[in-house]
């Protein structure tokens, strides 16, 4: 993945996580009907509370970049591999719910076209 910046915050950014979310994001790139070239993905990691705490400490944080629209996204869980898991599925989510508001849309102004012709006609 070309597009791809990762900052962290309270923790390190091992070849594991790295590894794992870019295979996370790369699924993404199913839904958005772009060159890769033209999408970039940043993403931030971090702890948003002490590590002695329990509960949602971990978050994630992507922005999707694209010619015609932005997406993102944030998510807190127990752990990283959780969080991104659960962010992947959130952004998938709202990039099928957008193409498919911008289709019924077209639908509908397509109706609408054909419905002023019949009636000129």
């Amino acid at each position: 993945m070309k597009n791809l910046t990762i900052h962290c915050k309270d923790f390190d950014l091992t070849d594991a996580i790295k590894n794992y979310l870019t295979e996370k994001l790369s699924h993404l790139l199913r839904y958005l009907h772009h060159n890769e070239d033209d999408i970039s993905f940043n993403c931030r990691l971090g702890k948003v509370a002490n590590s002695k705490e329990k509960g949602k400490i971990y978050y994630v944080e992507i922005s999707i970049h694209t010619p015609d629209k932005n997406y993102g996204s944030r998510i807190e869980a127990e752990n990283t591999y959780e969080a991104i898991d659960l962010i992947k599925d959130d952004l998938a989510s709202n990039i099928t719910h957008h193409k498919d508001k911008m289709r019924t849309l077209n639908k509908k102004m397509a109706q609408e076209f054909k419905e002023e012709l019949r009636d000129t006609e």
